[in-house]
């Protein structure tokens, strides 16, 4: 399964060059074909900053909801917590979304 570069057209990108090659605001990753540069588009950032509040909402409940006997247990929790919300969004960069040209270029 390849994904198509937005400049020449072609199904250059693995789905892990695609979940490497960063936001909308970074460099990007250059095409194996053309050479240009390309990076995912706005619905990965979008997609980041839900999974992202949504974990952020669930450490906050385990952490004001546990107790001092619970601190091993939450902490684990925490950290299982951001883990999952990292791969999902990895996930999601990998197979789904559009790659497009970066905003930034290179000088």
């Amino acid at each position: 399964m390849k994904y198509i570069c937005p400049h020449c057209g072609e199904k250059t990108f693995t789905p892990l060059q695609k979940a490497l090659a960063g936001s909308y605001r970074s460099f990007g990753k250059p095409c194996p074909k053309c050479g240009k540069r390309c990076c995912n588009g706005m619905g990965s950032i979008y997609f980041d900053s839900i999974i992202s509040i949504i974990a952020f909402v669930f450490i906050m409940i385990i952490y004001f909801k546990s107790d001092a006997s619970q601190k091993t247990q939450s902490s684990i929790l925490i950290a299982a917590i951001i883990g999952i919300s990292f791969a999902v969004s990895f996930l999601f960069r990998m197979f789904f979304g559009k790659l497009v040209e970066p905003i930034r270029r290179m000088q």
